[in-house]
């Protein structure tokens, strides 16, 4: 029984086991510490040829990761237009500087020649690779018709070719996904890709040799240890039993309970009780964090609304059933985000978010899908209650266009599509696509519907 004021348990304790076999042991440790003392140089080559191995390998990985990611944050600047990504790119390349600090690491790391030489091959066609990556994101600039001054100096510097400059935007922003996704431009990551493989091979034979001529030196150490080891283990036998009786036997109705999922009283060493209530508090502490990650798996963190991941399982549920599918899209969210800035744009999305919530039924469920795009799956609705749902999203748009403390106001578009209209429910997101794509196309700030009539 477990007094608990004083913190300790009644009963035998394994702090006294653990004595016994120390006092015991005392005397085998005498003798097997002059063994120990020339193994353990041994072993520290081993260690060192070891952690030489992971830690080269760990860096030149990081060498190939940030230059993956580099050529991957470029392409995606120069389709999406993204600033982030120019943030994200130079922020590696300017501030982290995790490309340059492990390959600083690996040159004070022992390395081969072959093994450097195969990096620094990597990194010349990696620097080409970001020249291309200069250019076609200067490009982008002028293609998107951004502040060339906003961006950093490396951007700002590069000069584009006059012919490049004559050509229309659409072209500008064509010629620059080219440049990133062109054979020249494959194959220079090809080449970059073979050059790192090529280095983990010689690093990895150059390690493997190392670490097996440490190892055969003290595998000859650890036979003259095996004698002393076997009388070791005949001193642990001594106690086995009472261990056995005191900790293995409760530790396994312990485990044993522990895979039920239920609260435990365990007998045995005193420090096994405690673990039986330590289980215990963590058992109830666990099934509140369970539930919190169970809400943050299926929830948007900004919004409180369902995710992403939700909405396709949803979608995939309601197959078949009778539902209407509504896509709502903040219009011109990005000249929000550019005029107040992120925090008032995501203040914006909780209130759209809120708004939503607060004009469907609890059936309904409200996801957030992208960035400023939201979506509602209305159970049991058909298109005869298109009157119904039209005025809803009237009511919901009107309270948006008025502003709310620093909130601005901001206009929706709103794309509607009933399963009842359609032959397959698989077509209901694009058709409700369809229907806001030609609100946006009017000229945004409506609810379209969709209608097998105007369908082409």
């Amino acid at each position: 029984m477990a007094d608990k004021k004083k913190g300790r348990y009644y009963g035998i304790s394994l702090r006294m086991v653990i004595l016994g076999m120390f006092c015991i042991g005392i005397v085998i440790s005498v003798f097997l510490s002059i063994a120990m003392n020339n193994t353990t140089e041994r072993y520290n080559d081993m260690e060192k040829a070891t952690e030489e191995y992971i830690g080269c390998q760990n860096d030149v990985y990081t060498i190939w990761d940030v230059i993956n990611d580099l050529s991957e944050r470029a392409r995606n600047f120069v389709i999406t237009g993204s600033p982030e990504e120019v943030i994200l790119y130079f922020n590696e390349v300017q501030v982290q500087k995790s490309k340059d600090l492990a390959l600083e690491s690996i040159k004070q790391r022992v390395v081969d020649e072959q093994t450097m030489k195969h990096l620094n091959t990597a990194l010349i066609l990696c620097d080409r690779m970001m020249n291309v990556q200069y250019y076609a994101m200067r490009l982008s600039i002028e293609a998107y018709e951004y502040d060339v001054d906003k961006y950093p100096v490396l951007l700002r510097d590069v000069t584009i070719k006059e012919e490049d400059l004559e050509l229309s935007h659409q072209d500008q922003k064509m010629k620059a996904i080219g440049m990133l996704f062109n054979k020249d431009y494959t194959l220079l990551q090809n080449q970059v890709d073979i050059r790192i493989g090529l280095c983990k091979t010689a690093l990895i034979f150059a390690m493997e040799k190392k670490h097996q001529e440490s190892a055969d030196r003290l595998q000859e150490l650890l036979r003259h240890q095996q004698h002393l080891i076997i009388a070791m283990m005949i001193t642990l036998l001594m106690v086995c039993i009472f261990v056995l009786a005191l900790v293995i036997y409760p530790l396994n109705r312990l485990i044993s309970g522990i895979s039920t999922g239920i609260r435990q009283n365990v007998r045995g060493a005193s420090e096994i009780r405690f673990l039986s209530d330590t289980y215990n508090r963590m058992h109830e502490e666990m099934e509140v964090a369970n539930n919190k990650l169970g809400y943050e798996a299926t929830h948007d963190a900004l919004t409180g609304l369902y995710n992403r991941s939700s909405y396709d399982e949803m979608r995939v549920q309601s197959k078949g059933k009778k539902v209407a599918l509504v896509i709502v899209d903040v219009d011109l969210f990005k000249e929000v985000n550019d005029t107040y800035g992120h925090d008032v744009g995501d203040k914006v999305l909780k209130r759209v978010a809120d708004v939503l919530s607060g004009s469907f039924r609890d059936a309904d469920k409200v996801c957030r899908i992208g960035g400023d795009e939201f979506s509602v799956i209305m159970m049991n609705v058909s298109s005869s209650m298109k009157e119904t749902l039209e005025k809803k999203l009237h009511d919901a748009a009107e309270k948006l266009r008025k502003p709310e403390g620093n909130v601005p106001a901001v206009t929706i578009s709103v794309g509607v599509a009933f399963s009842d209209q359609i032959i397959d429910n698989e077509n209901l997101f694009k058709k409700a696509d369809r229907a806001l794509y030609q609100i946006k196309a009017a000229g945004r700030d409506g609810c379209g519907f969709y209608s097998p009539e105007t369908d082409h």
